[in-house]
């Protein structure tokens, strides 16, 4: 895990300011938090065969990279996603004995549980890159054709961004380095669309992807994630070997 994990120069800035400003525990706390959040996603990737190749701490939290295709498993993707909320599901548990024997007070306590349960309700908005939008959009995955899934999900985190930031200005909370990442990353997202769509493409005729389950469809735009597509009684491959230089 050499070199694996890595710290944003704005976050050193940011601890440097959370320090001289007195909160050195809640800083501490929450970033204790976030790091065995992504050790969550980190294992269950490594269990999937999946290589990661960084984890970079932004002040907003972490951010993995890895070489996860667009392709993979719906189901793997909605475990992954799950992996980091599952381990502070565990902290509680490791939190709570802590206290219980004494190796932590009831103010760092009371400090881990309030950053803990804001940091799981945080990443499960359905707003991307949040493991909300992910587990989101797996689940649509399964169900409808992948064209159709993201674009559901699109509309669903311009809606669900709306109403966080109308959330955020009633309640006088001025979190603007939120707000700023979670807008600079829905508009890359938006602008990403079609890149989305033509790579989701590419890796099937690429990897020459296999699934279970075979669905008929008359339209390329209505291919299904996770099912072997027949299109107009043509198998995916040759079809959209075929097709591949007219995608835009």
């Amino acid at each position: 895990m050499k070199n694996l994990f890595k710290i944003n120069v704005f976050t050193y800035l940011f601890f440097l300011l959370s320090i001289l400003s007195g909160y050195y525990k809640d800083i501490f706390i929450i970033y204790l938090i976030l790091f065995i959040h992504e050790l969550g996603h980190y294992f269950l990737m490594k269990l999937n065969n999946i290589e990661v190749k960084s984890i970079v701490f932004y002040p907003y939290g972490g951010i993995i990279k890895s070489n996860m295709l667009i392709n993979t498993n719906s189901y793997k993707i909605l475990l992954i996603s799950l992996g980091g909320i599952i381990n502070q599901l565990i902290l509680y548990i490791i939190g709570y004995l802590l206290f219980k024997i004494n190796i932590i007070d009831l103010n760092i306590f009371n400090l881990f549980i309030k950053y803990n349960t804001l940091i799981i309700i945080f990443n499960l908005l359905p707003i991307t890159p949040l493991d909300g939008y992910k587990i989101m959009n797996s689940i649509f995955e399964l169900y409808l054709p992948f064209r159709i899934s993201l674009l559901i999900s699109i509309i669903i985190n311009v809606i669900t961004l709306l109403l966080f930031v109308i959330y955020l200005y009633i309640f006088k909370i001025n979190n603007y380095i939120i707000i700023f990442f979670l807008l600079f990353s829905l508009i890359n997202y938006l602008k990403s669309y079609k890149y989305i769509l033509n790579k989701f493409y590419i890796e099937r005729v690429i990897y020459n992807l296999k699934h279970n389950g075979l669905i008929s469809i008359k339209d390329i735009k209505n291919i299904y994630k996770n099912k072997y597509n027949y299109i107009n009684e043509v198998n995916e491959y040759d079809y959209l070997n075929n097709k591949i230089k007219y995608f835009y």
